[in-house]
């Protein structure tokens, strides 16, 4: 099986399926990776790792492909079926899951790994498969970030041989006014700094709580993420919210006070913050989206969050996600000499799961 792109340039990839006696081949692919790694501080892999033996595995218990620039081997990867060691009770063998992805140092910075990334998802496609999951360890952000800009959706944090990977599923191809969600770093505090300036201090206090003062500040922002996104120990995970087909960044989303013991958290500042996005069901799919990560992923048992009593519309949105209201806090905030009240509202697991399965 193989696949053609000639979307890199004027120039032509070609994916094919790995024939045994190549295994030199491949080898030399995953040795100047790890090498990289080793050199940059990564330490994601080691040369020792990839023996004859470990190689010679692949070609019994994998598929091994090869991705070749103007007829030159430029990177690798494989694909398998099923993967019990990462995914665990989550595992199912209807799936290809991708590991490996490897590109030659040659031919880094050309979107390679991207068009492989591509060719990987529509061999799943082409061979019946539910679909393409990958792994990716942890504290690696910017590479988790990578992947969730691809559409891949987390799923889950797993711990593999003393490693926390974090697991991700391609999404399907996308449909007019879908979003994503992608770990909020710094190159999304602009966005949200120009929609808050838009903003007074009740407004911003609607959105964020009295825990900012207006105008929000960026050194607020740094704070803010400093330590979060980290789905097996962070208190937060702090999102931007993305339109899939214009890749247009329109919201902000955070799940917070994350507290695994008790297994709960609070879902918090939802924000469809572009005027122009707004009216098309986004916050609806922020909301459930974040409940879908904190129940199916985190394993939470309950879900928070407050809305102040005037809010009519944003509490009618949570109802319609399956929160309900468990209490009136009376004059909690003072905002320009005026007090404010809000509604607490959770939403349990049990709820979560009747609800999801009715979708």
């Amino acid at each position: 099986m193989s696949q053609e792109y000639n979307s890199i340039g004027s120039n032509e990839l070609h994916i094919r399926r790995a024939e045994r006696g190549e295994e030199a081949l491949i080898t030399s692919f995953l040795v100047e990776a790890a090498d990289w790694m080793e050199e940059t501080g990564t330490g994601q892999w080691r040369r020792a790792m990839f023996t004859p033996e470990l190689i010679e595995g692949y070609f019994k218990e994998r598929e091994v492909y090869v991705a070749e620039y103007n007829g030159e081997p430029a990177g690798m990867f494989t694909l398998q079926l099923g993967d019990q060691e990462y995914w665990q009770d989550k595992n199912d063998e209807d799936y290809y899951y991708l590991h490996r992805l490897t590109v030659s140092l040659k031919f880094r910075g050309m979107n390679i790994g991207l068009s492989m990334l591509d060719g990987a998802v529509q061999i799943a496609a082409d061979s019946g498969k539910k679909g393409l999951r990958l792994d990716c360890l942890t504290e690696l952000i910017p590479l988790n970030r990578f992947y969730q800009r691809q559409d891949f959706r987390y799923m889950g944090t797993h711990n593999v041989n003393g490693k926390l990977a974090n697991l991700y599923e391609k999404l399907p191809p996308a449909r007019e006014n879908e979003l994503r969600l992608e770990f909020f770093g710094e190159r999304d505090m602009d966005h949200l700094l120009g929609w808050t300036d838009q903003q007074d201090a009740q407004m911003l206090m609607q959105w964020s709580g009295p825990i900012w003062q207006h105008p929000l500040q960026r050194h607020e922002l740094e704070q803010y993420i400093d330590g979060a996104n980290h789905p097996s120990h962070s208190e937060w995970l702090i999102y931007a919210v993305v339109e899939r087909l214009s890749g247009k960044t329109i919201g902000h989303m955070a799940l917070g006070r994350i507290d695994r013991k008790n297994r709960s958290a609070r879902l918090s500042r939802v924000l469809v913050g572009d005027p122009a996005a707004r009216g098309k069901g986004y916050g609806r799919q922020m909301v459930m989206e974040g409940l879908r990560i904190g129940f199916e992923a985190l394993g939470l048992h309950r879900i928070t969050l407050a809305v102040f009593d005037y809010n009519e519309q944003a509490a009618g949105l949570y109802e319609s996600c399956g929160f309900r209201k468990e209490g009136l806090l009376r004059d909690t905030a003072l905002v320009e000499g005026r007090y404010y009240s809000v509604y607490e509202m959770a939403i349990l697991e049990h709820e979560w799961k009747e609800l999801a399965s009715n979708i």
